[in-house]
Formats: C-alpha cells, structure tokens, sequence
C-alpha cells in the first residue's frame, strides 16, 4: 500500500520492538555509537569546562516555567488530567518538522516547534483529543490548525502529520482505548508501570506506536535506540499533569530517563565546544545547510550528544538528570546566539 511505503520513507514501518529497560538500551547503544563515531567526537575537555559553568539550580527548575514561546502550555491550562495527558502525548507524538525549518520560517513567519504547539494547542480547542478524531483529521483540518499554507514545499509535512495522527488513533480505536489518557493509565496500572513509571511508559509507547519508536541505524549496521518523543511524553506527562495527580510525576524513575536529543540539543553542544564536528559535516551543516538524509550520520550526531549529556550529568556528580538537562539545552537553544548556530535537518523523519 501507498501508505505504508510512505511510512518506511519516514522510519515508521522498519523499527524492531524494544525489550528491557529503554533508558538503559539507549544508553548502550549510544556509547557504542561513540566508540565507532565517525564524524562526531566529544571533546572531554571543553565537557569538563561546560559542566563546571552549568547554572544547576537552572536546570533543576528547567519544568517549573515555561519553555518559553515555542513550548508554551503550562499545567493551569487545564482543568483535568486526562486533558493534559490528551496534549502531552499528541504534542510530543507531533514535535518533528524540523527538517522544513527554512521553508516555515520563509511561508509562515515561524519555525516547527512554535508550529507544532500552535497547531495542537488549536486542535485541543476545538474538541478533545480523541481516538476517533485522531484518525478522521482531514489534510485540511491540519493545514487550518497548524497555519499553513497550501503549498508544494510543506506538503510533505502536512502528509508526515495526517499520517502520524491516522496511525495513532487507529492503533488506539484497536487497542480499545477512547484517547492517550486511557492508555497511559491501563500502563501505569501493570506491575511494571507501579514499578519503573516512566521506562514502562517509553517502551509501551514505542512498541504499541510507530511514530514514537525512534530508532536508527550506524555506519557499521548497529542499531541505536533514542526514543526522543517518548521520552519527551515523559517530561511533559510529568510537567504537565503531575500538578493535577501525582502517580503522573512517575517520580519513581524519571532520574534514569534519557536526554530527548533532536536536532537542537547536538547544535547546542557544538556551539559550546562540547561536540566536534568532522569537516566534511561541519561543511553540510554550517556553510551548504543541506538536509540530511535520515540514516547514519545524523544518527551518530544524535547518538554522541546523547552520551555527551550523559557525561555532563556525571561531571556535575548527578545534581541534575539527562532529561532536565536536555530540556535546558533545548531552550537555551532558542536563545540569541545558540539561535542562530547552524543546525542539521532531516526532512524524511518523524522521530524529531
């Protein structure tokens, strides 16, 4: 069918399921990613001097405020848990794009992340974020949501968010299951929920949900697991819906959770020292700005700066976790200065 070979184009229909401890394999992988690196490294030294320069207290409170005005929601906006489940697991399911960033910066004003808040936050408005609307979306619903417009250089996007949405639902509608809030609350209700919340979440996301299974391949045919938006599901079940119950805070292992490491977070380290970069991809990234083919290399890229934040928890001595830290690199991101260092993008993917 169409549709699926357009998922395989994206890296949805060819992921294997993940069995164990999701934070443990990625973590794994990852290190082996940086033993056969072959175009990213970290530079220990400048790791040392960053970590030494980290404002803790920061990204310690990195949930506490708002991610500023690309991540904008705040648990007040709504008035029960399953709606801040409902949007903490569409918006996560939906933050890719990146790779359009030029062209949405150029027809819209804005880049992917603002439009991806924009978009779900005019969806939830419109009526809750049900299985059975989910999968219904129409290419104009989305297109009138995300405001955007009707041009060749974004179909592609919209097809990545119709698609992503379809596929979601229907796997809910079959799991029998009216919305996310269901599903998070039948997982964290299983032995393995009470016991690791927020590893359980990120591997049942993964396994029951293409789009959140975000895993990729090295140079020497190793595979890396970065589950980026289910780990990011994590983060914002936690901010945005542990204010209203706290089984939601999964306090019980968000620690171990990993970095959700896009594209922001490598660009971030780079532009600190913290990654180097060979000049052969420094050149694609920062003179020519091509897009990077979903694949090897950009896998590396975000497989490195994972173990990156790793080593710069460990260098603080874990005063802080992976997934605060990542949080703050992200928003620094957004920053004058990180703002405007080159990033890679990657249009084929819908894993960030």
């Amino acid at each position: 069918m169409e549709s699926d070979q357009v998922a395989l184009q994206w890296g949805m229909a060819e992921t294997p399921r993940i069995d164990g401890d999701p934070f443990a394999i990625a973590r794994l992988s990852c290190l082996h990613a940086v033993r056969v690196a072959r175009d990213v490294w970290i530079d220990e030294e400048k790791l040392q001097s960053f970590s030494a320069q980290l404002d803790l207290e920061a990204v310690r409170d990195v949930m506490k405020g708002s991610m500023g005005e690309n991540c904008d929601i705040m648990p007040d906006h709504f008035l029960d848990v399953d709606g801040a489940i409902n949007f903490a697991l569409v918006f996560s399911l939906l933050q890719f794009g990146h790779g359009f960033r030029y062209e949405l910066h150029r027809l819209c004003g804005r880049g992917a992340s603002k439009t991806v808040t924009l978009g779900v936050r005019n969806l939830r408005s419109e009526g809750p974020l049900h299985a059975s609307r989910l999968k219904r979306t129409s290419t104009t619903e989305i297109r009138q949501a995300f405001r955007l417009p009707n041009n060749p250089e974004l179909e592609e996007f919209v097809r990545q968010l119709v698609t992503v949405l379809h596929q979601a639902g229907a796997i809910l509608d079959r799991l029998g299951m009216n919305d996310f809030a269901a599903f998070c609350r039948k997982v964290l209700a299983t032995p393995d929920g009470a016991r690791s919340p927020a590893a359980t979440l990120v591997r049942q996301l993964a396994n029951h949900f293409p789009a959140f299974n975000d895993q990729g391949a090295l140079h020497d045919g190793s595979r890396v697991v970065l589950v980026k938006k289910a780990t990011l599901a994590v983060g914002e079940i936690r901010r945005l819906a542990g204010h209203h119950d706290p089984i939601y805070t999964v306090s019980k292992d968000f620690h171990h959770a990993v970095a959700a490491v896009d594209n922001v977070i490598p660009a971030v380290l780079a532009y600190h020292g913290v990654l180097r970069l060979s000049p052969a991809l420094s050149l694609a990234i920062h003179e020519q700005r091509t897009p990077l083919e979903r694949g090897p290399t950009e896998a590396e890229l975000r497989s490195v700066a994972l173990v990156a934040c790793e080593w710069i928890v460990s260098a603080v001595r874990a005063a802080v976790t992976s997934l605060d830290l990542g949080y703050y690199l992200w928003r620094s991101g957004k920053a004058p200065g990180a703002r405007q260092f080159p990033r890679h993008h990657t249009k084929n993917t819908i894993f960030y």
